[in-house]
């Protein structure tokens, strides 16, 4: 398949999104902007094309076993978007995250991001590690009420990059929630979040289960 070829059904993709809103409500798009709806949507026709086509990050391109089918995500929702400053542990802790083949790897409880939802308070935390290399990843990985019966049992993903101003106020938006790899495929072996990771509650936002 050409680069034209591939770049013509990328930009289909991304307007069959826009078109159809991913069956969003009324009520939900009166909460957000246009704006915003339209690059929600165009991430999402973005992940699809990725799973689809691209042989470095797709597990459909690296696992004959499974084949590829289009992605599934809640409709987009105001209510599960949320601000807060990054509060760091004064002494973080070391902890153990167990991956979905049974490894350990230590990880450290940077800190946490507070969630006010519906009047009660929670804790979101992030985790740091740091590569052979000297690099350090943060990870924001959860857990809530959906998950094992919408969502993927071993909980879903949210990209985090760290703003260098400490009294930074972040966005968490649960919209663009992801599933990890071994959500599709075996062959990848995934951090699964603890249960001081697992929310009470239903969010429903984001990618929802594969299968």
């Amino acid at each position: 398949m050409t680069k034209s070829i591939k770049f013509l059904i990328s930009v289909l993709l991304v307007f069959f999104f826009i078109l159809t809103g991913s069956n969003c409500s009324d009520k939900n798009r009166t909460e957000l902007t246009k704006s915003y709806l339209t690059l929600l949507e165009q991430e999402r026709a973005d992940r699809n094309w990725q799973m689809q086509y691209n042989p470095t990050s797709s597990p459909f391109l690296m696992d004959t076993i499974i084949k590829y089918e289009p992605l599934k995500f809640y409709e987009p929702n105001a209510e599960f978007i949320f601000k807060s400053k990054l509060y760091r542990i004064d002494k973080p802790d070391s902890v153990d995250i167990y991956g979905t083949k049974g490894t350990v790897r230590k990880y450290l409880r940077y800190g946490y991001f507070n969630l006010d939802y519906k009047g009660n308070q929670y804790k979101l935390y992030l985790y740091n590690i740091t590569t052979p290399e000297g690099m350090k990843v943060y990870n924001i990985w959860f857990k809530d009420a959906t998950s094992g019966k919408e969502t993927f049992e071993h909980g879903r993903y949210l990209r985090f990059e760290k703003n260098i101003d400490d009294d930074f106020e972040y966005t968490i938006d649960f919209n663009r929630a992801t599933n990890p790899l071994c959500a599709y495929s075996d062959l990848f072996n995934c951090p699964v979040p603890t249960e001081q990771d697992s929310l009470p509650f239903e969010v429903k936002a984001g990618e929802k289960k594969f299968r």
